[in-house]
């Protein structure tokens, strides 16, 4: 029995329940576990003495429908998928950096039934506790359509290693990072070549207020509060 089968049998007791109802006709649990192997499979790298590297924080975007029915069921499904990967992982002898985390987050240009994942590598002992589906007042980056709810800690770059990749040429690899103290969100530029904007204003360091534009390369995110 292959990893994403035994992944359907240990989810068959929420599925025959109200799990089914509500993933019927929407996005499969199954479909998103094949696509996290994938993403594990594309984005494995070979390190020192021949060891299989593979990314162990792993978000699945939603569309608006699909990441409301998913979530009364978030944290049961997140743990399995977690584990799916897991086994896969072990199954290929591929390793990790941290531990693996799955995260949900909702994204208003997908349609019903769809969905994308993205993955990063989050060492030991840096990796933010699981962030729960769009909750009520979260702090979050907006680009056009795109909603990224934000934790503790948010690091923004193009290289696979940050949490929010950017395909921006005008962005470093680890460019800049989003903190949360206390009850606001602080950003600070990570060293980065060509700087970061905030509200056009270049800055190493900013305390971030609602409707703040955070400009790195051509890409440009609204931050808001949530409140």
């Amino acid at each position: 029995m292959g990893v994403v089968q035994r992944f359907e049998r240990r989810l068959e007791g929420l599925v025959q329940g109200a799990f089914a109802k509500a993933f019927g006709g929407w996005v499969e649990p199954v479909e998103v576990a094949a696509a996290l192997t994938r993403e594990a499979a594309d984005k494995k790298a070979i390190i020192a003495a021949g060891r299989v590297m593979v990314p162990n924080a792993y978000v699945v975007e939603l569309g608006p429908s699909d990441a409301e029915r998913l979530r009364e069921y978030d944290e049961p499904l997140r743990k399995e998928l977690a584990t799916m990967v897991q086994e896969t992982a072990a199954e290929q002898g591929w390793s990790f950096v941290g531990p693996v985390e799955v995260t949900f987050t909702e994204t208003k240009d997908l349609p019903t039934g769809q969905f994308r994942v993205r993955s990063s590598v989050v060492a030991d002992g840096a990796a933010r506790p699981a962030v729960p589906l769009l909750l009520n007042g979260q702090a979050r980056l907006i680009e056009d359509e795109r909603e990224i709810p934000l934790g503790r800690r948010c690091v923004l770059g193009r290289g696979a290693e940050a949490d929010v990749q950017l395909t921006d040429i005008g962005a470093s690899r680890l460019h800049a990072e989003l903190r949360q103290v206390e009850d606001h969100h602080e950003l600070h530029d990570l060293g980065s070549t060509n700087g970061t904007l905030v509200n056009g204003r270049q800055v190493a360091a900013a305390t971030l207020t609602d409707g703040d534009r955070i400009t790195i390369g051509t890409t440009t995110f609204v931050f808001r509060t949530g409140r």
